[in-house]
């Protein structure tokens, strides 16, 4: 025995014996057969008993559906992808194949502190930064737990063509990171280079003193880890 689904009315209704064998319907109408495929196609199948809906491809929403759930968990498989085509609509996440994460003009990805201004174009880190000040010396490790922020020294003496390090910790940083270091604030502008090599939970930072002077300033160091 076949059935199709009537929307307008939210009832199967019975197209006789052998009518399942070839679904279809009119324009308004959905039909599906007693084993539960739509359309013949076995990648789009309905389970009557459990009420559970199968796709073996990709969804797509177009612009004016809705889609509604209580269940906020949506998991791709293999390749498979999840598009929600909206140019104005808000995506916290959109998975696909080798852990891809793709983000709309809301900005979110993933949740986390990463972020995108699509009106600016502006990509960064966002509520990730953190700050933290160097005390007794040039050389005093300090602790930050950020992505990215601002580090600012101690003002003690350093001579002239002369190289001081210290550690930074932080458990945003892996061994195979890279960080971007810039002088950003405080002191004199041009009259440092900086370096890092990073470690597992940690980075070594290098500050040199180009001048032929010494120089006593409490310079601001802003950094950004970058997963390599």
């Amino acid at each position: 025995m076949g059935y199709k689904f009537n929307p307008f009315t939210g009832t199967l209704d019975d197209v006789g014996a052998g009518g399942g064998g070839t679904p279809g319907g009119s324009d308004t109408q959905v039909q599906y057969n007693n084993a539960g495929s739509f359309g013949g196609s076995a990648d789009l199948t309905w389970n009557d008993t459990a009420k559970e809906l199968g796709i073996g491809g990709d969804i797509n929403l177009d612009d004016g559906g809705t889609y509604t759930t209580t269940v906020q968990t949506v998991t791709p498989t293999a390749n498979r992808t999840i598009s929600f085509p909206d140019a104005t609509g808000t995506v916290a996440l959109v998975a696909g194949s080798s852990g891809q994460v793709l983000s709309n003009q809301a900005g979110a990805l993933a949740g986390g502190n990463l972020g995108y201004d699509a009106t600016a174009g502006t990509f960064g880190y966002g509520a990730g930064r953190g700050t933290v000040t160097q005390a007794t010396n040039k050389s005093t490790g300090v602790t930050l737990n950020a992505p990215c922020g601002a580090i600012t020294m101690n003002g003690a003496a350093l001579s002239a063509d002369t190289t001081v390090s210290f550690t930074l910790t932080s458990s945003s940083i892996a061994a195979t990171d890279l960080l971007i270091l810039n002088h950003v604030s405080g002191g004199t502008a041009g009259s440092y280079t900086l370096n890092a090599q990073a470690a597992a939970g940690s980075a070594s930072i290098n500050v040199r003193n180009i001048t032929a002077g010494s120089l006593s300033e409490a310079i601001v160091i802003g950094f950004a880890v970058i997963k390599a």
